[in-house]
Parts: C-alpha cells; sequence; structure tokens
C-alpha cells in the first residue's frame, strides 16, 4: 500500500504537525478535518481517494465514524488514536475494523512503525 492521501479527523495542532510530517517521509499528503460531520462527509464522499484514515478522538464518534467509513469502504485501512488508556474505546475501534489503534501521547516512531505495517503487502492464500 502507498500513502498518498490520508484523511486525519483531530483537533490537536501538535499531532496534526506529527501526522502531516510522518506522511510527508512516505511521500503522501493529509486532509485535514477537525470535526466528526466534515470527516464523514468527505470521508464517505471522496472515498476512493484516501489510502488512509486517522482517527484522533475517544469517544462515540469516534466509533461511529469508524464505521461509516468502513461501510464507504470497506478496505481502507483506519487507525484510531485514543486518550491515554481507554481499552473499552481500543475494543470497539478493533471490533469495528479499525487496522491500528495507538494511545496517546504518541512519538513520530510509533506512527511511522504502524505506517510501515500498514504498507506491507498482505500475503493471500492460494485458491485451490
Amino acid at each position: 500500500m502507498n500513502i498518498r492521501l490520508a484523511l486525519l479527523l483531530t483537533r490537536d495542532s501538535a499531532f496534526e504537525k506529527t501526522v502531516a510530517e510522518t506522511l510527508q517521509e512516505f511521500g503522501g499528503k493529509i486532509l485535514v478535518r477537525h470535526d466528526v460531520d466534515r470527516a464523514l462527509e468527505i470521508g464517505c464522499s471522496r472515498a476512493t481517494q484516501f489510502d488512509l484514515a486517522i482517527i484522533d478522538r475517544s469517544d462515540c464518534h469516534a466509533i461511529t465514524l469508524l464505521s461509516a467509513l468502513r461501510e464507504c469502504r470497506h478496505d481502507l485501512p483506519v487507525v484510531v488514536i485514543t486518550s491515554g488508556d481507554s481499552c473499552h474505546c481500543i475494543a470497539l475501534a478493533y471490533a469495528n475494523g479499525a487496522a491500528a489503534c495507538l494511545a496517546k501521547p504518541i512519538t513520530a516512531d510509533e506512527l511511522k512503525a504502524v505506517l510501515r505495517q500498514l504498507c506491507e503487502p498482505k500475503l493471500k492464500l492460494a485458491e485451490v
């Protein structure tokens, strides 16, 4: 997977900068939305243009957005960023199709490691 364009939902300007710098190393850019409604609107209307979505929220709106994005495009990798030790949110995110979950605070190296994993080619079972 190549990351050319990622959708980012965040209100955290420092995290936004970290994501932008990290994606630049992968040759990609971000489209930032600061509220769930706008992220949902752009995420579904332009779903095929995104290679990745990153949701930086730890509430039910994050899970709703995750589910909606996965409904619009089932193969879109979504990374959910949670605050602190929100195990419940992490479990819900994985149950709703998140490719990865990270708890804040997140370093650029942690984000790079997740993005590298997402970029690795996936093995497929041979058909018999």
